[in-house]
């Protein structure tokens, strides 16, 4: 039941990217680690998520094995499991073509922390991973070590990724990036923007995971 649960949820989001507006049709990935068993449910590839069932989504384990599932499951899983395997604390990844996050891409431009509601979710500037075809050993690589500890990092002119220890976190941070990504621009258009510093960045970042909200809720 838990791995069902945790299918329906992979599809939610999915659904939810094309909703709010940061993919289209088969485009970007939704993909959650279950705690317990270790498994990854990911989004199948080049399918679009409105004709898809729950069982569509595929099961996989950390090795790259798939355990249950009838389609080819997203054409950079490997990638998505290199950042489970890296990362313990992160259990859930989904990737977008945003419009305006995706513009900073083109750009190869980091998206500076300018809002409060940015700095709460991401504590620091959403880095660039240099552009790598999806078949070149870099695009397994790069965009791993740029993330770091972050929660958030941009694949070179293609899109967002971005993180959570659960789908609502990852989903979360990804409206608000795109959000803030056009927040920047259209500042531009009217003066310069402020940017936060690495010192107001994190103490908003840690207040808001450690002391706001109700007693118990945790974030990341």
């Amino acid at each position: 039941m838990r791995l069902e649960e945790l299918r329906n949820d992979v599809l939610k989001t999915a659904r939810d990217l094309a909703k709010y507006g940061l993919v289209w049709m088969a485009g970007g990935t939704a993909c959650a680690r279950d705690v317990h068993s270790g498994l990854v449910a990911v989004t199948p590839s080049g399918l679009d998520y409105a004709d898809l069932h729950a069982e569509d989504v595929v099961l996989m384990d950390l090795q790259g094995e798939v355990i249950e599932g009838h389609h080819k499951p997203s054409c950079a899983s490997e990638l998505w499991l290199r950042f489970f395997r890296k990362r313990k604390d992160l259990n859930a990844i989904v990737h977008t073509h945003s419009c305006y996050a995706t513009a900073f891409s083109v750009v190869n431009q980091p998206i500076p922390i300018i809002t409060e509601t940015q700095a709460d979710w991401f504590g620091e500037p959403i880095p660039v991973a240099p552009y790598a075809h999806v078949e070149d050993d870099a695009f397994l690589h790069d965009p791993v070590e740029a993330l770091g500890n972050g929660y958030g990092v941009l694949l070179g002119r293609h899109g967002v990724l971005t993180f959570g220890k659960n789908l609502r976190d990852a989903l979360e941070r990804a409206l608000t990036l795109e959000e803030a990504a056009k927040t920047f621009i259209m500042a531009k258009t009217i003066g310069t923007p402020e940017i936060f510093s690495v010192e107001e960045a994190r103490r908003s970042f840690d207040f808001y995971h450690t002391r706001y909200g109700q007693p118990g809720r945790k974030g990341t």
